[in-house]
């Protein structure tokens, strides 16, 4: 069996860490939080390729984007010709949505409780039944 050393190839390793070290000048030009937000840069012969998962960012990134091909060329001494911004789909599960926060009153459950005893309804019936339950 291989060691795990011999698998890594040190120039993908040094490619990695340029997108790294690129990706990091982007978020400081920009003065972004990465806990917040997601951008991942992809450089292809002369093209600067941003991909954000926030079309707000992105729109952001559009309006910017003379002044980060400006800013990376300078820093790294590149020549990036043109910047092209992306929107991928967002990562991970959304956040579960809480239930309603309204309150019902004591009288509004009864009136709906008295309204649903008159629907023949039965799914009907037992959800105004239960949301009367639920909040009185």
């Amino acid at each position: 069996m291989k060691n795990i050393n011999d698998l890594v190839n040190n120039q993908l390793v040094e490619s990695i860490k340029n997108y790294d070290k690129l990706s990091n000048a982007v978020y400081e030009f920009l003065h972004l939080n990465k806990k917040k937000h997601n951008v991942w840069v992809v450089v292809k012969q002369h093209q600067l390729t941003l991909l954000t998962d926030n079309p707000y960012l992105a729109t952001q990134l559009r309006y910017q984007q003379q002044q980060i091909c400006l800013h990376l060329n300078q820093k790294f001494l590149m020549q990036l010709n043109t910047i092209k911004v992306k929107i991928v789909p967002p990562k991970g599960l959304r956040e579960k949505i809480e239930e309603s926060n309204f309150v019902i009153s004591d009288k509004a459950g009864e009136f709906l409780a008295g309204i649903a005893d008159e629907i023949d309804d039965e799914g009907l019936k037992q959800s105004l039944l239960k949301l009367a339950d639920k909040e009185s």
